[in-house]
């Protein structure tokens, strides 16, 4: 089974450096402009019978409808697929929170855990993308394999360290490391999933530039 896992397009928020999270942030121009042009590219690579799924939030729905009208499906919404809540450090700049808590973003920068009101653990998001892509990778070849020998095709949109979690997450990498990236805006990882824990991650970051060597 092919799944991709696709990252929003821009908000203002990110041209600013500014920590999302759980806040309601739209797409911003650039960011419909970029949801537009992946979905273009998408297309030809998910085929008409994609499954769409997409976090609630707008900014990841509005991506995820841009590929949804192209090939012709509905977009499902799951909750758990939402952005890590960064509590009191959303909508904030980097030099305030680097004023107000530099013991905390020294943690977090070192892949620990920050003592903030409202921040989300780094395993609370990784439970819940694991049980998402899992979940939903088992729906999908439920509905594709009766009758037929194809698995099918599944698209997750999300976000930028909720997607990184979970792809570390479901390879078995350790969160202590960083060894994966998060994903830039409206770009995309491709993966193989043959059977619940057994997955494969062919490509890394991709984009509508280095769509033609996938």
């Amino acid at each position: 089974m092919q799944v991709y896992v696709i990252r929003h397009g821009q908000t203002e928020w990110n041209a600013l450096g500014l920590l999302q999270g759980a806040s309601e942030v739209p797409l911003a121009p650039e960011g419909l402009r970029q949801a537009e042009a992946t979905a273009e590219a998408m297309a030809t690579l998910v085929g008409p019978d994609v499954t769409v799924v997409s976090s609630p939030l707008s900014r990841a729905n509005e991506t995820a409808q841009a590929l949804a009208r192209r090939v012709g499906v509905e977009v499902a919404v799951d909750d758990r697929l939402r952005e890590r809540a960064y509590g009191v450090w959303e909508g904030i700049t980097p030099q305030e929170r680097a004023s107000k808590w530099p013991a905390e973003l020294e943690a977090w920068h070192t892949h620990g855990e920050p003592n903030i009101p409202g921040f989300e653990s780094h395993n609370l998001v990784r439970q819940r993308m694991i049980a998402a892509l899992e979940d939903w990778a088992d729906a999908v070849r439920e509905q594709n394999t009766r009758g037929a020998d194809a698995d099918g095709t599944l698209a997750v949109f999300t976000h930028g360290s909720a997607s990184r979690v979970g792809l570390q997450g479901i390879l078995g990498i350790p969160l202590s490391h960083r060894t994966l990236g998060n994903l830039g805006n409206a770009a995309w990882s491709r993966l193989t999933r043959r059977e619940r824990g057994d997955w494969t991650l062919e490509r890394h970051h991709l984009t509508v530039e280095t769509v033609v060597t996938t």
